[in-house]
């Protein structure tokens, strides 16, 4: 019997996530109606913001970030950058200085110690209304950054909020990445539009300068500053319209490495932000990240959990439905290790998410009780700069 109530659970709460979770947010936010929407807002009633970037070696991408920042429709006399450079050691700081006379400046932080230190380190030179937080390969649209203001300024319960990240191919097009992060962004969507966002997106994140305070070194920043936004009594919104586009990983390995750095740091964002997790003090938040964030790092128990006990059952539909689980794994760790993005079929892509998704959270979690975090690391896609 005990079999049986641990494979129905495992697949019902994998289920949950996967599925009925964005879909009964979607029914409960249809219900409430449409939302107001912010008004164009007058050039001089805009807030000042200081958008800060924290970039280790990106020669290659660097100058198309800047000009990126310089065609914002956006007062040239209300925003400035701050590139922090991570002890590069290639051009970077040489091309970040040709920009110096408009509204960029370069800070170099020595020795190297990844994006969060050198955030930490400008912090006490941020003076503006607002901080924008972004990533050295993530090229602004032009009206991102006023679409972001727009938005803070019309709801005063938010804290932050946070844009959307498109991910192209070289080509330009939408990257094969994006059958995971069209439902990740939905998701995002309707977390936003039920109470508030419990993860902004790093490459593109706006947030009242009182709240942007020191995070840990080793710490992933955009999900640790909302949680200390909702920790603090604010919300956090979604903005699709505000968007930012960069490169596609083009191989699996370096997603799955990304997934499971990322993975580790959350766990150890969410131990130090734990109160948020008590449904009697914050319900809303609670709800949120044990459905959106909790089951998915802990995916790996309950498809272990699955695998495990229809094997053990062993008969009728449920040995059926171990050899369905053997072969999608199988497929996936196939995927994985042979496919560049986009390139196979859906059944191919979505063995190798599940499959992946798995190994990580596994990989994860067994780093967050072995108490290792990682503050400074090698990017993953071309420029990334965390």
């Amino acid at each position: 019997m005990i079999f049986y109530l641990i494979f129905w659970f495992s697949l019902m709460t994998i289920l949950y996530h996967m599925c009925f979770y964005g879909l009964l947010l979607l029914i409960i936010n249809k219900s409430k109606g449409k939302c107001a929407v912010p008004e164009h807002i007058p050039d001089k009633d805009l807030p000042s913001i200081t958008a800060v970037c924290a970039a280790y070696n990106e020669e290659a991408v660097i100058s198309q970030k800047l000009e990126s920042f310089l065609a914002l429709d956006y007062p040239a006399d209300k925003i400035r950058m701050v590139i922090i450079s991570d002890d590069s050691t290639d051009a970077t700081n040489a091309i970040v200085s040709e920009f110096q006379d408009r509204n960029v400046s370069l800070v170099v932080q020595k020795h190297r110690a990844g994006k969060q230190a050198a955030q930490n380190l400008v912090l006490p030179t941020l003076t503006s209304d607002f901080v924008l937080s972004t990533d050295a390969n993530s090229l602004f649209q032009p009206d991102s950054v006023r679409i972001l203001a727009e938005h803070i300024l019309f709801d005063a319960r938010l804290g932050l909020v946070s844009g959307e990240l498109r991910l192209l191919k070289p080509t330009g097009q939408d990257s094969g990445e994006g059958l995971y992060w069209r439902w990740e962004s939905f998701l995002k969507l309707m977390d936003s539009a039920f109470h508030s966002l419990i993860g902004a997106n790093g490459s593109l994140f706006l947030m009242k300068r009182e709240l942007f305070t020191q995070v840990d070194a080793a710490s992933v920043d955009d999900f640790e500053r909302t949680l200390t936004v909702l920790e603090q009594g604010w919300r956090a919104a979604y903005v699709p319209q505000a968007i930012v586009t960069e490169d596609a990983t083009e191989q699996v390995h370096q997603e799955m490495r990304r997934k499971i750095r990322i993975i580790t740091q959350e766990w150890f964002a969410m131990f130090r932000h734990a109160k948020l997790l008590n449904p009697f003090q914050f319900p809303q938040v609670a709800f949120l990240l044990f459905s959106h964030k909790l089951i998915r790092w802990l995916l790996f128990v309950f498809a272990l959990g699955m695998l495990l006990a229809s094997a053990a059952i062993g008969k009728g539909i449920y040995l059926y439905l171990f050899i369905i689980q053997v072969v999608v794994y199988t497929f996936g760790a196939v995927g994985i290790v042979t496919k560049t993005q986009s390139r196979q079929g859906v059944l191919m892509n979505a063995s190798a998410y599940i499959t992946g998704m798995c190994y990580a959270s596994c990989l994860a979690f067994i780093q967050f009780l072995a108490g290792r975090q990682i503050g400074v690391w090698n990017p993953t896609r071309t420029g990334e700069s965390k």
